[in-house]
């Protein structure tokens, strides 16, 4: 029985399309004190592999997994870096001379993918107890069709209980279709995984053991708290849950007083009358100094100071904006957009501030019907100003179409729409964004499918284009509404229209083609 770790990180990258970061190797080497700490995960062997190329990586994955592996053992492999979802949605993580373009193609075969670890790595390996923590953008993406071996399962009822249960279980610091955040020189998940076994905090059951669920809960917690936007996952195969990964002290005064202090805070990081009374008296019976409490409870409201410090710095640029620009233009938007994807915040953290700043966005008084094709925009203008939402979606249709040299009843492509004239884009997008007061169009669309979790790269998210679909009013109960469902009024959701296009279209293509036509147009 051996437990065993492989802990691998990218910082720096010869490609300079991929950004440095700077808080790899810091995750690696606080991943490691913690994990060979005596009194916490007393792993056997913990191997550090850092900005090494593909090769490399997927070499020590392999050997982690499958040389001289035991079933009793209990192997964990964390990945911290940059990753990447092909066309086809399959995850890569990124290494050190992974290859990409001036187009931002990333080249697969300079890259490990998460297929090689799962089939030739944790499906060949002897050890029936297997973890994986991946800080990396669209880490959720690994568990995708993961799956144990089969295998003849004989536990070892004293081992079961040094060990915990066999199975695999998949942590990350994402969803399938989320970009993961480093802040403060180190990855956020990362960092409140190792706070939750340093400190003992993230043993719930107060049992001295220190569980898979247990910690991916705890540093769900808390970087939920930091950047609410963030959406940790967990992922297990058998009872992958109850793997053992580190002990935690009993009877400890500080870690009792720390759960004190979990357990009185308030959503909003303050503490009750109630609260600060029931502080007070257990400082005074686990016989701690005012010094040492005060330190407790500012690790604790750390992750709360730090989500409002973020609302603070969104308040305030979004206050200096109006000062010069008191009506909102397209651009500053989408650039306030931004901002507020960069801060990790929703769109229900900021509503209340929009709302009081009495946000207002530009208008032009005169119609831009420009063309590169030479298309007459006069009738959809028309109809959308009469708010004839039905008659200007088909005629939306007609004129796209029309912009691509097709007849009507054809079907859009991909690469179609990839190519699609800028300026007419432009001024079908802006004529539904005025005469909807921003309500529908295809800008308002892609701002939504940015929001949960897609990307505009030319490639298709499957998750983030179902998200899109339910957050629009596309998809209802899980099922893709047929056109006749379609709401042809403002009480529709936003976003919803336009929607009149073939169903070729009504797919993959529209978040593939259209979205990433928008920016580059930059619309």
């Amino acid at each position: 029985m051996g437990k065993l770790a492989l802990l691998i990180g990218v910082s720096e990258y010869k490609s300079n399309v991929l950004p440095p970061l700077s808080g790899v190797v810091k995750d690696i080497e606080a991943m490691q004190r913690v994990l060979q700490h005596p009194e916490i995960g007393k792993f056997d062997q913990v191997t550090q592999v850092i900005n090494k190329d593909a090769a490399t990586i997927q070499y020590e994955i392999e050997r982690l997994f499958t040389e001289n592996r035991q079933k009793d053992d209990l192997v964990l492999l964390y990945l911290s870096g940059h990753g990447f979802r092909d066309e086809k949605g399959f995850l890569y993580y990124v290494s050190h001379n992974t290859k990409v373009n001036e187009h931002k193609h990333v080249f697969t075969g300079t890259a490990v993918a998460a297929r090689f670890i799962q089939e030739q790595c944790m499906n060949r390996s002897q050890s029936q107890r297997q973890v994986v923590i991946l800080d990396c953008c669209f880490s959720g993406a690994f568990a995708e069709g993961m799956s144990a071996k089969n295998a003849v399962r004989i536990i070892n009822i004293d081992i079961a209980a040094q060990l915990g249960g066999e199975g695999r279980a998949v942590l990350t610091s994402s969803t399938a279709t989320q970009v993961s955040f480093e802040d403060q020189g180190g990855g956020v998940y990362t960092q409140y995984l190792i706070e939750g076994m340093e400190k003992g905090a993230a043993d719930t059951d107060d049992d001295g053991v220190i569980t898979v669920a247990e910690l991916h809960e705890y540093a769900k917690r808390k970087v939920q708290e930091a950047k609410p936007a963030m959406k940790p996952e967990i992922y297990a195969v058998r009872e992958g849950y109850t793997i053992h990964l580190a002990k935690a002290p009993l009877g400890d005064p500080r870690l009792e007083y720390r759960k004190e202090v979990e357990k009185c805070v308030r959503k909003d990081g303050t503490f009750s009358v109630v609260g600060r009374r029931i502080l007070d008296r257990r400082q005074k019976e686990l016989k701690l100094t005012p010094e040492e409490a005060t330190v407790i409870k500012e690790e604790v409201l750390k992750p709360f100071r730090e989500f409002q410090q973020s609302l603070q710095e969104y308040e305030q640029v979004l206050v200096e904006v109006l000062q010069d620009e008191p009506v909102l233009s397209d651009e500053t938007c989408e650039e306030l957009r931004r901002l507020q994807q960069i801060l990790k915040l929703r769109d229900e953290d900021i509503a209340a501030m929009h709302q009081s700043l009495d946000i207002k966005r530009t208008l032009p008084d005169e119609d831009d019907l420009s063309s590169e094709k030479g298309i007459d925009y006069t009738k959809l203008r028309d109809l959308l100003k009469a708010q004839k939402w039905k008659d200007a979606d088909y005629e939306t249709y007609l004129v796209m179409i029309q912009a691509v040299e097709k007849k009507e009843n054809d079907w859009f492509l991909a690469d179609e729409l990839l190519n699609f004239p800028c300026t007419d884009l432009r001024t079908i997008d802006q004529l539904w964004i005025k005469y909807s007061n921003g309500h529908f169009g295809f800008n308002v669309q892609k701002r939504i499918y940015l929001e949960v979790g897609g990307i505009s790269d030319g490639n298709y998210y499957e998750e983030a284009w179902k998200k899109f679909g339910d957050r629009i009013g596309w998809r209802v109960k899980g099922n893709w509404i047929s056109y006749s469902q379609i709401t042809f009024n403002t009480s529709a959701p936003e976003g919803h229209l336009p929607r009149h296009l073939p169903f070729s279209w009504f797919s993959s293509d529209w978040s593939r083609g259209l979205f990433s036509r928008i920016e580059t147009c930059k619309i």
